[in-house]
């Protein structure tokens, strides 16, 4: 039984790593321990960590990102009351980051950077298993969790297997639409990082998309010409799709190509009317001429 749940646990640790170079967190350092801060407090003597990353963030100007990661993997289903298991995740990532904070590693990494003036330690908990089931939804039923507060970090993200999934196909889409083209994901403006200096798009996803139900993605197609691709895990809906246009044409400034907005469930038959009414709410038929809706989903349909 030991040895399963070992294989079970490099499984799901495999994943992630999959998962990681995807979004351009290449080169984790995984699977270590660091001393505990508060043996008393922590009830051990040491944290495992299974994988950490951490780069210059181009989402708040001077600022490292220290982001450590937590896989737990499971054959079974999720726990049909899921929020003590949670909540002991969560404790032992906060706990962990508290160590970290005042780290060996930790303090070697900011001294190695340059022109950094604020540095986060935020946490990733990926608890997936290896069942499919469309009707559950993980984070759902944790929405209205309050967070324990014991600890002291920057914020812990938690993705399920359904944002994972998210991730995994919607960038997947854009690989499949644009084979052999290298993807970048764009960086929103936050008011933050108006640094000329910072990128506006990169190979890194920063750790902020992973609470969000939205990716923004470029590819470059040609020289001076790329296109633009906003990814929503929600359904398709006309007052969405009107937010996702504003939101896309105030990103690129019509500095784009061609937009493309994805849905997991744009069928052409039933919504293009729908699409073709939310283009002539706006205005500039430069942009809308060049605004297409697709299904990032792949379907035959599509």
């Amino acid at each position: 039984m030991g040895e399963f749940s070992k294989r079970i646990g490099e499984v799901g640790e495999d994943i992630v790593a999959d998962f990681l170079a995807l979004i351009g967190w290449n080169n984790p350092v995984r699977n270590f321990d660091i001393p505990s801060i508060d043996p008393d407090k922590h009830e051990k003597d040491s944290h495992g960590i299974d994988a950490y990353f951490h780069y210059k963030s181009p989402m708040i100007s001077q600022t490292l990102e220290n982001i450590l990661i937590s896989v737990k993997y499971s054959k079974d289903n999720y726990p049909k009351t899921p929020v003590e298991k949670f909540k002991s995740y969560y404790r032992d990532l906060g706990m962990a980051i508290e160590s970290f904070k005042k780290s060996e590693i930790r303090s070697k990494n900011i001294n190695n950077r340059s022109g950094i003036e604020t540095t986060f330690d935020r946490g990733v908990i990926f608890w997936l298993n290896n069942v499919d089931d469309d009707d559950y939804d993980l984070l759902e039923k944790l929405s209205k969790l309050e967070a324990p507060k014991d600890f002291n970090h920057d914020g812990i993200f938690l993705i399920d297997n359904k944002k994972i999934e998210f991730f995994f196909n919607s960038i997947e889409f854009v690989k499949r639409k644009f084979s052999g083209i290298e993807i970048e994901f764009t960086y929103f403006s936050t008011g933050l990082n108006h640094d000329n200096e910072i990128p506006k798009n990169g190979r890194i996803m920063p750790v902020q998309y992973l609470g969000s139900n939205v990716l923004p993605i470029r590819v470059q197609t040609e020289v001076n010409k790329n296109t633009f691709i906003l990814i929503s895990r929600e359904k398709f809906d006309e007052e969405e799709l009107i937010k996702l246009i504003g939101l896309a044409k105030n990103i690129t400034a019509n500095l784009q190509s061609n937009t493309i907005i994805a849905f997991p469930d744009y069928n052409r038959l039933q919504h293009e009317q729908l699409v073709e009414n939310a283009k002539q709410l706006v205005e500039e038929s430069s942009f809308t001429n060049s605004l297409s809706v697709e299904c990032f989903n792949s379907n035959f349909r599509n």
